[in-house]
């Protein structure tokens, strides 16, 4: 039960101000959204790097290991939507005193304000590229099957014979490299973690995933929104603990006061 009152008193309390709401869709959204896509170079990178190490294990581990990395992916975005809340709460609550205290307030400093369905029109702009480069390998994926590969050369000696060389002719196609080829290519480096999951050894699932790669591929971006939302609370906590450390110096100063004044009490009894 003590430790239950300590725990309470000690805990950071939240302390909410009013502030001005800014513009859902703007110039500063567009531009934060545009440099989103900047995040996908670096989840390219940590996918291949670290993803190609993690494709081994059963299906449970190789499923846990790989939705790790996207979880860290996530926490990323989530850490710099929590940053860029907290920064827009605060100059909301300056606009807010402006405004209050009859001082015009600029639309371009309405619109660093917070709002809070901004944070995912930010993520759906950093989004829509990534969505416009998988869609159309999730509406033209099929499933994997196996490839042959190059015939051996001892087959050339037999190339004079129509029966044998007329069912092989599959190897003298030239399969060349299309438009599709490498945007199939661009899909599986930024579902890396999911290709990893299914591997060639679960075709079915694979293809499962190639059709939803535009949300896959998306998915670590939910983290910016998310920690955008977090931006009150995060400024209330500030308040709390600049009102708590107030009251711990106007407690400290009373005690001073109050010593002092005993202190003096004590050498006038004396005198």
């Amino acid at each position: 039960m003590q430790n239950q009152t300590k725990s309470a008193k000690n805990k950071m309390p939240l302390v909410f101000k009013p502030y001005l709401k800014g513009n859902l869709l703007d110039g500063a959204a567009v531009k934060r959204g545009l440099r989103l896509m900047a995040y996908y170079l670096m989840f390219a990178f940590l996918y291949l790097i670290v993803g190609s190490a993690l494709q081994f294990g059963g299906f449970a581990v190789r499923t846990a290991l790989n939705l790790i990395i996207v979880l860290i992916c996530a926490l990323i975005v989530y850490m710099d939507g929590s940053r860029l809340g907290e920064n827009e709460v605060a100059f909301g609550e300056i606009a807010y005193a402006r405004q209050e205290s009859g001082k015009p307030v600029d639309a371009k400093d309405k619109e660093r304000c917070f709002r809070a369905g901004k944070g995912w029109i930010i993520a759906l702009i950093g989004a829509i590229p990534v969505i416009l480069l998988t869609l159309p390998h999730a509406l033209t994926a099929t499933k994997q099957v196996y490839v042959l590969q190059s015939l051996p050369r001892w087959v050339g000696g037999y190339a004079s014979q129509e029966e044998i060389t007329a069912p092989l002719a599959y190897y003298t196609r030239e399969g060349g490299l299309g438009v599709l080829d490498v945007l199939r290519m661009v899909a599986r480096v930024l579902i890396f973690p999911f290709a990893n999951i299914a591997t060639v050894d679960r075709p079915d699932l694979l293809l499962l995933f190639d059709r939803l790669s535009p949300v896959l591929a998306s998915l670590p971006l939910l983290g910016f929104p998310i920690g955008y939302l977090t931006g009150p609370r995060s400024r209330a906590m500030i308040h709390g603990g600049i009102s708590s450390s107030n009251k711990r110096a106007q407690r400290k100063r009373k005690k001073a006061i109050k010593a002092r004044q005993a202190r003096t009490q004590k050498k006038n009894e004396i005198i």
